[in-house]
């Protein structure tokens, strides 16, 4: 990935997702807590002043928006990497989540934002960066916009 140059704001989030999920297993598996999570039919707020609601199905959803103060996107895509292939476990983890994904019928969503300056070149992800997410299996959704420039 090239280091993303101009950029004014990036994150990167996580997201499992079916009827049958867990959010306590896949904190365990990953070994970080979700930033929201909650399981089919369990009550949830989706923003502060937001009213409760009932899950429809379950999720568990990890977000680098807080935790990683960067503005450079490589550095939100590692956390994430780190989070499911971490160094030195011979893909043991990455494993055990698609072992998890396939006995319940889950998925898996990456989604990469970035937002540039109107001259910023946005980034490019490389495959040997991807292919981690495509092995779990994991869809990948990138969202980069620059800001207009002055009319």
């Amino acid at each position: 990935m090239m280091k993303s140059t101009n950029a004014l704001s990036a994150f990167a989030t996580l997201r499992f997702a079916g009827g049958a999920l867990d959010p306590d297993e896949i904190s365990d598996t990953l070994k970080e807590k979700p930033t929201r999570a909650y399981r089919k039919g369990e009550p949830y707020r989706p923003g502060p002043r937001s009213p409760e609601l009932i899950g429809k199905t379950g999720l568990w959803y990890f977000s680098t928006n807080r935790i990683i103060p960067s503005t450079d996107l490589k550095d939100h895509l590692d956390a994430l990497i780190r989070l499911i292939a971490p160094f030195g476990d011979q893909g043991r983890r990455l494993r055990e989540l698609h072992e998890i994904m396939d006995k319940k019928n889950l998925q898996a969503h990456v989604t990469l934002f970035w937002r540039g300056a109107s001259e910023a070149q946005k980034p490019y992800i490389s495959s040997v960066e991807t292919d981690v997410f495509r092995r779990l299996p994991a869809d990948i959704e990138a969202d980069f916009d620059v800001e207009s420039g002055s009319p």
